[in-house]
């Protein structure tokens, strides 16, 4: 079965070295993958935090649950070489600006419903 992964990492980050890193860690993980060049990595998209990529391998599965383990093995062994690399798995952060200036008018309904009175 094919284990396909996707992830992010942070604009500052050295792609090549991104690419050598997750294709190593995957060979190093897994038993039939022989060698990184068994390992198609590809950068898909500059996204909104991060630049992202696909990494795609084959394993010995016959079953659905087999490959969510070995998908699931992928991810910490990734991240746990990215963590000892500092390779950033940027989080999308959003800024939310208020207008101080803006007013607007409670409905009547409304300020009733919330009075004391």
């Amino acid at each position: 079965m094919r284990v396909v992964l996707e992830c992010g990492v942070g604009y500052e980050s050295d792609l090549e070295f991104v690419e050598k890193l997750t294709k190593q860690t995957i060979a190093n993980t897994f038993d039939q993958v022989e060698s990184a060049d068994d390992v198609e990595f590809y950068y898909t998209e500059f996204g909104g935090s991060s630049i992202n990529y696909m990494c795609r391998f084959w394993i010995d599965a016959e079953s659905t649950l087999e490959k969510l383990r070995s998908k699931t093995k992928a991810i910490i062994e990734i991240k746990k070489a990215y963590d000892k690399e500092n390779i950033n798995i940027p989080f999308p952060i959003r800024t939310l600006q208020f207008d101080n200036n803006l007013s607007f008018e409670v409905p009547t309904s409304v300020e009733k419903a919330f009075s004391n009175n």
